[in-house]
């Protein structure tokens, strides 16, 4: 063998090598073994996969979970989607005390009833004001919106069951059941708790008097706690709820959480626009409460103590989410409006009640070197490729999405449209390891790019990484081709997935952080109308051998 050609070899197969060890999975071999004198050259295939949209009639809102927990982060408010239309959300939810049997004490006196739902927050600064006091700065996160809206709260009369009577499977409860099933039992108006025409969310620290401690002095402690919805309920609200717990005392009313979710059946969150407008909050409501405050006798010698009920948002939380959307999307979006042979020249993805897109990667056929037609997955796996990379470009249709800025999504998901997993390389990604639970938009970068924006901050593209995902499918006759779904995320570390209704359709998979956000985009789909450079198109990047 001559040296030029040893030489040949040994370099190649170095590359190869130092390529695998630089790389975490971005280096794999389709095909077969890498024998005899050869060349390697580097290419890209490039194959343009049909997409289209689906819509939505409604979703699942009820019993969300995350890492195998009840997801209790609701939306409540108006949103005005400059691309889509408005969107309302309310929220109605079971409570519970955090004690059954209630012994209340002699004597027992409501003195007063209070409503907390903490903003999602950080504190960004502290500062000590004149009395010695330390101050917080705080900043809202998962607002949106500056305008009031509309809110009341209604003791609700309609009763969320665990399970459906018809299968006794946990019952599911969905975006449209509050205006469409309950009826009037949610919001009687002898229930109306509090109502106000302009709630707008404050990033403002709560200062709380407190009744005096043991420490000293007779005046009252000082308490200071992060924004939050907070709501003193009238005194006329306070003699409803002595009736309905201190009166009730030894009652089977509140002797367990089945008597009790029958009893007390829950409270509804109603949002309305003013003007046409409002604002968007994202609550915490596992940190909420109803804190019933009371005093009774205790001791001896006898004094007044005081105390309290709590009730938890637990159970059974259903957000109604009411859209109504642009009259062109609308009628575009019409499952018979949708080219599902050919393709779409736009994708609509919209969170809540929205939409989403279905990306089939090889559905269709290439002609193969003996210049015959022939499947393209087929004729992919007969190649002789080391697959270095493989990602998918969308590309904002900035035509129809003009306003750019926190109006767009900052993320995308793509997820397994049968069986609702994540792909191979969410896994796979360099940061999985990293989740960060408080910094979300941060995690799974290299599989879920973020939207890169130009210098005015409009959006222009997100590129989804799918090499493992594609080196699989390429590798294994026995994987089937199945289609990629495609949604906004408001969280990408959340990977469970709901249940939602199509026109055609029932239960077909959405993932739950799609159905917490609220925003939306349009990107380009395949379709013949598209500005070719803007096509949605599957980049794949491979090394192939080439005989000398």
């Amino acid at each position: 063998m001559k040296l030029k050609n040893v030489l040949i070899r040994v370099t190649a197969i170095v590359a190869v090598i130092v390529t695998f060890l630089s790389c975490d999975n971005d280096f794999n071999s389709v095909g077969s073994e890498i024998i005899g004198d050869v060349n390697f050259e580097d290419k890209k295939y490039s194959t343009i996969p049909v997409s289209y949209s689906r819509k939505f009639e409604r979703v699942r809102t009820s019993r969300l979970v995350h890492n195998n927990q009840a997801l209790h982060a609701n939306v409540l408010g108006v949103y005005n989607d400059p691309v889509y239309g408005q969107s309302v959300y309310s929220v109605l939810s079971q409570v519970q005390p955090n004690t059954f049997n209630p012994d209340f004490g002699d004597n027992a006196v409501l003195d007063s009833v209070v409503l907390n739902l903490p903003y999602f927050s950080e504190a960004t600064a502290t500062a000590t004001d004149d009395n010695g006091a330390t101050i917080t700065t705080y900043e809202l996160d998962s607002i949106y919106g500056s305008q009031p809206f509309k809110l009341s709260v209604y003791q609700s009369d309609y009763f969320l069951r665990d399970f459906d009577p018809a299968s006794s499977d946990r019952q599911v409860y969905y975006s449209d059941d509050i205006q469409n099933n309950f009826g009037p039992e949610v919001e009687p108006a002898s229930n109306l708790l509090y109502s106000t025409t302009s709630f707008v969310p404050s990033a403002s620290e709560l200062t709380l008097l407190l009744p005096d401690g043991t420490d000293e002095g007779t005046e009252p402690d000082v308490s200071r706690v992060s924004p939050r919805l907070r709501i003193k309920f009238s005194d006329e609200v306070r003699d409803r709820f002595k009736e309905q717990f201190l009166d009730k005392e030894g009652g089977v009313e509140l002797s367990n959480a089945n008597n009790f979710f029958n009893y007390f059946r829950g409270i509804y969150f109603k949002t309305e626009p003013v003007n046409n407008d409002g604002s968007l909050v994202l609550f915490n409501m596992s940190g909420g409460d109803i804190t019933l405050h009371y005093t009774s006798d205790s001791g001896t010698p006898v004094e007044r103590t005081q105390k309290t009920l709590e009730l938890s948002f637990v159970n059974n939380i259903v957000n109604a989410i009411t859209t109504t959307l642009d009259p062109t999307i609308a009628e575009e979006l019409k499952d018979e409006n949708q080219d599902k042979i050919n393709g779409e020249d736009n994708l609509y993805l919209k969170g809540g009640d929205g939409s989403y897109a279905v990306i089939d990667l090889f559905g269709g056929t290439v002609i193969n070197e003996n210049g015959e037609e022939e499947n393209e997955l087929s004729f992919l796996r007969r190649q002789d490729w080391l697959i270095n990379d493989a990602n998918l470009t969308f590309y904002v249709n900035r035509d129809k999405v003009t306003s750019g800025g926190d109006t767009e999504p900052e993320r995308i998901y793509v997820f397994n449209l049968k069986t609702g997993t994540i792909l191979a390389d969410y896994s796979l990604d360099s940061n999985f390891q990293l989740l960060n639970e408080e910094d979300p938009v941060n995690s799974i970068l290299s599989h879920l790019g973020r939207i890169n924006r130009d210098s005015d901050k409009k959006g222009e593209s997100y590129k989804i990484r799918l090499t493992q995902h594609i080196l699989s499918l390429l590798d294994d006759e026995e994987i089937e081709n199945v289609k990629i779904g495609v949604a906004v995320s408001q969280n990408v570390n959340i990977t469970t997935t709901a249940i939602g209704d199509t026109p055609t359709t029932n239960d077909e998979i959405i993932p739950s952080s799609s159905i917490i956000s609220h925003e939306g985009t349009i990107l380009y789909g395949n379709g013949e109308n598209v500005p070719e450079a803007k096509r949605l198109k599957l980049d794949i990047f491979y090394t192939a051998s080439k005989k000398n």
